[in-house]
Formats: structure tokens, C-alpha cells, sequence
């Protein structure tokens, strides 16, 4: 009918093929809209899911000993599904033996962000609720030991958002502050954990001494990416620096110890020592950014 009626009118053959194309690429972005995510109706499928997006995982029972003790309705043995990026793509979020989510990022990009932490996932959390701040999914949180359920009425709690691609803790109301210098150094460990030192600087210049067990060996400088450095200004801005303590340390032994101070152009320092690095889910991916620095920039002697 479109088509008689534009021939009618005289319309190009060209426009014709135009006004097609377009219309199909409509309806396939409307298809593209559901993903693998929304099909998931009992456990047994989301641990199907699981496997098929990471074969590794077939060796996990994701729902094992879940759900026995724990009978509320966030708790443990459960999955929802829930648009946790505002993207129009559903996304899988598991309290099972391990607390973790799925992020669709579409063309069957899948991307897990696990919620416990730490060395062998010691640092257990689990799912308290499911809130919403402006139409933006929040989730709420406590500490949970899989030993001790009685542990897990521990009435402190967090609440995390999907922000820079992990979970952060929520914040209303980010800071603007203007960043000096940022250093920050690793320890070693039981283990090869890299030690180095990073000092980075507000033009964005950065030294990197790498001590040992990195890719190289040495001190080298470079200016970081403009995309990396703003990511890691905004990530700054977002951690609450008032609310931070100035040592942070896990429960087990032989793991790795953080320095991070950073200077503000105000005059105020704020220097962070943690041991295991885990101290807030902020401070965690804090450091993920600034490890990653050591192989995403081109360093030179």
C-alpha cells in the first residue's frame, strides 16, 4: 500500500529503496531489543546461560546450597532480571553461591561484574532489595557468610549502582574536585602480585617504576589518554572522599597492601592505605583503573 501509493505520487525508485532500508533497519533494531536474558524463566536455565557464556563455568553449580535457610523473597537462590545500564537491554542479576550480575551490552556482548570480592571470594554479600532513584535500578546489600546464616541479619548495608561499567556505591551527589597529583603504589605478597609505583599528575602526565613482577622493568613516563584520564577523574569524584576511611583491611593473611594518596588543588590530602584491596567496591575499581594504566598506555623510558 505505501509502495502504490508513493508510485502514485511519482516518488524515485532510489527514494523507494532508501524508505525500505530504513524501515527494516527499524524493525531490527526493535528485534535487537530482547536479548538471550529475557528468555530465562527457571534456575536450571539461567545455569544453561551461564555456561553458554562462559564454558569455564559449566564446573559451577551457581545455585548449589542456596535458598535452604534464606527464605526472602532477595535472598539467596534467586536471579532477577533487570535493566541495570537504563539501555533498553535486560540484564541478569544472581544471588546464588556466588553473588554476581550479567550486563548485556549488546550484538550478545555479555559481561559479568561479580559482588563478592576478594580472595576466592571471601567477601560474601547478598541481595537485601531492589530499588529505584530516578528511574535507575539500585541494590541494596549486606554481608553474608554461607558458614553462619545467622551472621547474615547484619542490618549494616550498601547500596550499589551500575556506574563506569562496575558497581560503585551510590552517590547522589558526586564531587568536583580539581586533582593535583594522584600516587599510588602496591606492595608484594604472598605470591607474584606486581609491585609498582604510579604518580599521575593534573596535565595528565604519568611515571610509572615498575619494581617487579610486571611486563617490564624500569621507570618510564607518558601522558595518559584523554579518555583514560577522565574516567579515572570522574571515578574520583564519585567515591565520596569525606566518607573514605584511612585504612581499610581484610581478614586473611599473605594478600597484597594499596597506598593511594591523592592532592586536591584546594590544599587537601586524603591517603588511603589497604590491605587485600577491597576496602569499598569504589576503592576496588579505583585500583583496577590504575592497574590497568601499566598495559593500556604507551610508556617510554
Amino acid at each position: 500500500m505505501i509502495i502504490s501509493y508513493c508510485v502514485y505520487l511519482g516518488v524515485s525508485s532510489n527514494f523507494m529503496r532508501t524508505l525500505t532500508t530504513i524501515l527494516i533497519l527499524l524493525l531490527t533494531a526493535n528485534l535487537t531489543l530482547a536479548n538471550d536474558i529475557d528468555d530465562l524463566q527457571t534456575k536450571d536455565d539461567v545455569q544453561k546461560f551461564l555456561v553458554k557464556i562462559n564454558p569455564e563455568w559449566e564446573k559451577y553449580d551457581f545455585f548449589e546450597n542456596t535458598g535452604k535457610e534464606d527464605t526472602s523473597a532477595y535472598g539467596k537462590g534467586n536471579f532477577f532480571k533487570i535493566d541495570l545500564g537504563n539501555n533498553g537491554l535486560t540484564d541478569l542479576v544472581i544471588n546464588g553461591k556466588y553473588f554476581f550480575a550479567v550486563t548485556d551490552n549488546g550484538n550478545g556482548n555479555y559481561e559479568s561484574h561479580f559482588i563478592d570480592r576478594g580472595t576466592f571470594m571471601l567477601d560474601k554479600h547478598t541481595l537485601k532489595n531492589i530499588v529505584y532513584k530516578d528511574k535507575t535500578p539500585l541494590l541494596i546489600i549486606g554481608s553474608y557468610s554461607e558458614y553462619n546464616f545467622g551472621k547474615n541479619n547484619d542490618t549494616k548495608t550498601d547500596t550499589l549502582v551500575l556506574k563506569f561499567g562496575e558497581f560503585y556505591e551510590y552517590n547522589s551527589t558526586p564531587d568536583n574536585f580539581k586533582i593535583e597529583e594522584i600516587s599510588f603504589s602496591t606492595s608484594h605478597c604472598f605470591g607474584t602480585c606486581p609491585v609498582f609505583e604510579l604518580i599521575i599528575k593534573a596535565d595528565g602526565t604519568a611515571k610509572y617504576n615498575a619494581i617487579e613482577y610486571n611486563d617490564k622493568k624500569g621507570k618510564f613516563k607518558t601522558i595518559l589518554d584523554t579518555a583514560t584520564f577522565n574516567k579515572l577523574l570522574q571515578t574520583i569524584n564519585y567515591l565520596k572522599w569525606t566518607s573514605l576511611k584511612d585504612e581499610y583491611s581484610v581478614n586473611w593473611t599473605d594478600d597484597q597492601t594499596a597506598t593511594l594518596e591523592i592532592k586536591f588543588s584546594n590544599g587537601q590530602t586524603k591517603k588511603i592505605s589497604d590491605y587485600g584491596m577491597i576496602g569499598t567496591f569504589g576503592l576496588e575499581h579505583l585500583y583496577d583503573q590504575l592497574f590497568a594504566l601499566r598495559k593500556t598506555q604507551k610508556w617510554k623510558k
